[in-house]
């Protein structure tokens, strides 16, 4: 055993020393020859802007890896790559930002080597966080979302649902961002609630009859194509069939009616324009209403908005009241707050405006995919829910073509003549038509010569729904016994149930008929200490790097164990000090085995175990079986609750100091089997913390135990099994002996003394068989007579 003397431990020496060890062996490396049991890992692969990594990162990635490193403690043959999503929006905006660039005054291609650029450097980032807090990657099996190896599997999979008539091309109105100037999907989307005004406006039938609708939108008067009323509004029953003019703009629309209306709210008559939202559409689409597109791609006013053409929405709005009050058609105004669809990447609210797209079908499967929910293994079980929530409120199939420069091209050209799609050849792939030519000379379709390229890119989701299939591929010419689709664990936080979770089940339906992955971990959010989301929007956090180089990263992966599963968690500086002073108190606890077990070999000493040995013996195995459990059902929490309660409470506070005289004491049988004890728990102690605190267990593991386990790592060692002891002592009221110690640690606290005070005769409160613990409680508490 080694015996380190220094007066102060070097956390980040330590951490340094074993993180480099950990590379130079290749410990997390997986082993395609292994007979052992897989366990397939498919880690969610973060954007590589890595600018706003904050302690929220670190829970969510920590707290999966904690169930890896027991798995693999298991004996399971864990494959854990890890893979960066560097395509998509964010990356886009990312580098706009650092580069102070507009992609659209650039070419495309400068844009693209720019953003090659930044996720080439993103990714370094996140491998030297995941480095320096332990995450076991193997990062010999890593990949990107735009690689070739997942732009060809993507291409290969819109080939295929295109097939099998799952993937189909349409010209319909979708929701738009008119700040990101792109389609977007309903995944895309997030509540906002919004002060805002319904303002209350007089429109005359032809007849000249006064009709008041209320709207929180008067932009919108110039795409306005109907007016709906209630069939039981007796108000407006004479009203249906007849027209109205629309204010300020003269146009004459339709009077309709329909069930969906409630007469209660506003006014009871609807204001249909195409498009403000889902009602609009619905009804343009049942009651196949004229069109009236208002706006511009970039969100601004068009011709048919007439004097207020090229204004943006608030601008256009803000004018066409004034106009109206001018007019006399305004008649009031309240003041409200309601629910408005933004995009989640921006906070812009959506539009919706009419484009071809490219759709994957979503919405007529729903009972499909719900059975598919009801076969995973959801932890926690309650987080079923949220998927089922957001399949129920499927309203449009999945949008997956972007109007963006960096992503994965859909391979996919078009007859200049018909506009059928000619898709690339599965033997060509990846392909990028804008450079590419296509794979035909002549169309199928109508036998034309010319054709021109898809521009647009895949939604990232499209990219990363096929990840299960990514780290399959990296890994294909390796002769792997065991098969490696389906994963066997998906973690990721509870937000992307809705498109990670949900885009990789419709992916695998429609592929392959099965599941992609059997049990889903899901994580909660990073909390601020006020409890507000940690997020680069609100700056509420320390960066990540500055946080591990400050507090060490077995301290604040102990942190990260303080959520239950699936819980948000609060940032806090207490627990991260807790969790030093458990790093420390392992140390120090070993610094005194050192101390104490030098002379001391193991197996070649006779034992006889005492009352305390078999209670200590007991307690582990309960701490233990705790711990087991917990882990088998991703309850790290509670792991560190069961292990910090023996190790602080039983083990330390009592086990150790009730056997302290017997290590002094001439009694060598009795000495060696308090060593044995203590030498053997321990291990089992740190074997238990490993996976929470993976740099210090390694110390201790390599410092006190490496020459009897011969393992080159603590992370290779097996998990702890149930202590058997043979013995006949029975300790079902060793709480008596607590209580007893508690008792005279209370009395010389309350009279000064130090808790080594020697003293004469001393009568206990507590009821104690004495006959059998007294000699026990007189020795470590010295006292010379108890009574």
């Amino acid at each position: 055993m080694t015996n380190n003397k220094k007066d102060k431990y070097n956390l980040k020496e330590i951490e340094e020393r074993w993180k480099k060890y950990w590379e130079e062996k290749q410990i997390y490396k997986f082993d395609s020859n292994s007979t052992k049991p897989l366990y397939v890992v498919d880690t969610p692969p973060p954007y590589v802007s890595a600018d706003h990594l904050h302690a929220g990162h670190i829970m969510s990635y920590s707290q999966a890896e904690f169930v890896v490193r027991f798995k693999r403690m298991c004996g399971f043959n864990v494959y854990y790559p890890m893979g960066f999503d560097d395509n998509g929006l964010p990356t886009e905006r990312f580098v706009e930002k650092k580069y102070k660039v507009d992609k659209s005054k650039i070419t495309r291609s400068k844009f693209i080597k720019l953003c090659l650029k930044e996720t080439k450097e993103g990714s370094k980032t996140y491998k030297k966080l995941w480095n320096d807090l332990g995450i076991s990657v193997d990062w010999s099996k890593t990949y990107s979302t735009i690689d070739p190896v997942a732009t060809r599997l993507s291409q290969w999979s819109l080939i295929d649902l295109y097939k099998k008539g799952a993937l189909y091309r349409s010209e319909n109105p979708i929701m738009w961002c008119t700040s990101c100037q792109t389609a977007l999907a309903q995944a895309d989307l997030e509540d906002q609630e919004t002060k805002s005004k319904m303002n209350y406006i007089n429109f005359k039938t032809t007849d000249g009859e006064n009709l008041t609708i209320a709207t929180t939108r008067p932009e919108l008067l110039p795409a306005c194509v109907a007016l709906y009323t209630s069939p039981k509004d007796l108000r407006y029953k004479n009203l249906v069939g007849k027209e109205a003019i629309v204010p300020l703009f003269k146009h004459k629309i339709p009077i309709k009616e329909s069930c969906a209306v409630d007469p209660e709210k506003g006014t009871g008559l609807m204001m249909v324009c195409t498009w403000g939202d889902q009602e609009d559409l619905e009804k343009w689409r049942v009651d196949k209403l004229s069109t009236r597109v208002l706006f511009t791609k970039d969100g601004k006013l068009n011709e048919l908005g007439k004097t207020y053409c090229g204004l943006t929405v608030l601008r256009a709005r803000d004018k066409i009241i004034k106009s109206l009050k001018e007019e006399g058609n305004f008649l009031k105004e309240e003041k409200i707050v309601h629910t408005l669809n933004v995009h989640e990447r921006c906070g812009t609210p959506i539009e919706f405006f009419p484009s071809k797209q490219w759709f994957i079908k979503t919405t007529d499967l729903k009972k499909t995919w719900l059975t598919y929910g009801k076969k995973l293994n959801w932890y926690p079980k309650n987080r079923k829910k949220d998927y089922d929530l957001w399949v129920k409120s499927l309203k449009w199939d999945w949008c997956i073509s972007r109007q963006r420069y960096y992503g994965v091209p859909l391979p996919v050209w078009y007859c200049s003549g018909c506009e059928e799609p000619v898709f690339a050849k599965i033997k060509d792939l990846p392909v990028n038509p804008i450079e590419d030519k296509p794979p035909f000379k002549k169309c199928p379709k109508c036998k034309g010569g010319e054709f021109f390229p898809e521009k647009d890119v895949m939604d990232t989701w499209t990219t990363s729904s096929l990840t299960p299939l990514i780290i399959k591929e990296l890994i294909k010419k390796e002769k792997i016994k065991s098969e490696i689709f389906p994963a066997t664990l998906r973690p990721n936080a509870f937000e992307i149930i809705r498109t990670w979770d949900f885009y990789t089940i419709v992916k695998s339906h429609y592929h392959f008929g099965k599941l992609p992955f059997r049990d889903v971990m899901i994580s909660g959010h990073g909390l601020d200490e006020g409890g507000k989301k940690l997020g680069k929007r609100w700056g509420n956090y320390i960066p990540s790097n500055q946080l591990v180089e400050e507090y060490g990263a077995d301290p604040i992966r102990y942190w990260a164990t303080g959520a239950k599963l699936g819980q948000n968690l609060r940032f806090s500086f207490d627990e991260i000090k807790k969790g030093k002073k458990t790093v420390i108190k392992l140390l120090n606890v070993a610094r005194f085995l050192e101390m104490n077990l030098e002379e001391y070999v193991l197996g070649k000493c006779k034992l006889r175990y005492e009352y305390v040995d078999i209670w200590i013996l007991n307690e582990f195995n309960k701490a233990l079986g705790m711990s087991t459990t917990a882990f088998k059902n991703y309850n790290y929490s509670k792991v560190r609750d069961a292990i910090d309660g023996f190790f602080w409470s039983r083990f330390t506070d009592y086990y150790i100091e009730l056997v302290k005289y017997r290590l002094r004491g001439e009694n060598e049988t009795s000495a060696n089997t308090a060593k044995y004890v203590l030498f053997t728990i321990f291990k089992e102690i740190i074997k238990i913390y490993a996976p929470i605190l993976p740099f210090i267990t390694e110390e201790l593991y390599q410092n006190i135990y490496r020459k009897t386990e011969k393992l080159e790592s603590i992370h290779l060692s097996d998990w702890p099994i149930k202590i058997v002891h043979r013995s006949s002592l029975d300790v079902m009221d060793f709480d008596q002996v607590i209580q007893a110690i508690n008792e005279i640690r209370g009395y010389k606290s309350e009279n000064g003394m130090s808790l080594g005070t020697r003293l004469e005769k001393y009568k206990l409160k507590e009821k104690v068989n004495l006959k059998k613990y007294g000699e026990l409680i007189q020795n470590a508490t010295r006292i010379k007579e108890i009574w």
